[in-house]
């Protein structure tokens, strides 16, 4: 069972309008979604400002990854398509200079297509009530061209390398 699944069976319980609310939500990304090839998700890596950009190693964020559109990957071995940077505090911007001049950063094709993000919004993975946000925040960065929350700019920005 998904974690979204998990989280609406719960919600059924004692908010049912919006346990019906989320499952149609995500069931919309994931419809949208099923007429792509594979191709079509990037190879997406998920980096955390508050354990100094290890990439995560989350089950949760990599479903959510996978329903948004993506192929969650935790190596940097595997190449990342995109890079998606989580941001805890205000002292992103002046680390983030050295974790991008990392040869192995630099040598990503998501560094060398200039596909990195930064998520910006505080509660995002923090926990269940957040999913269906945190799912529409990857959908616009990973899909941008089927997916348009209005989260771009407030939730999550485009880190330009170039």
């Amino acid at each position: 069972m998904t974690k979204y699944q998990e989280i609406i069976d719960s919600l059924k319980k004692h908010n049912p309008a919006q346990a019906e609310y989320i499952d149609e939500e995500i069931n919309i990304i994931i419809h949208k979604l099923k007429f792509l090839s594979q191709d079509n998700f990037p190879k997406t890596i998920v980096l955390n400002q508050q354990t100094n950009f290890e990439p995560m190693q989350d089950a949760i964020i990599e479903e959510k990854v996978k329903v948004a559109g993506g192929q969650f990957i935790s190596h940097w071995i595997d190449n990342p398509d995109c890079i998606i940077i989580v941001q805890s505090n205000e002292s992103l911007y002046s680390h983030i200079a050295d974790m991008l001049n990392n040869p192995i950063v630099t040598a990503s094709s998501a560094y060398q297509q200039n596909n990195i993000y930064i998520i910006q919004e505080n509660s995002f993975n923090t926990d269940d009530t957040v999913y269906l946000r945190d799912a529409e925040i990857l959908a616009e960065i990973l899909q941008p061209k089927y997916f348009v929350y209005g989260h771009d700019g407030s939730a999550w920005v485009k880190f330009d390398v170039k």
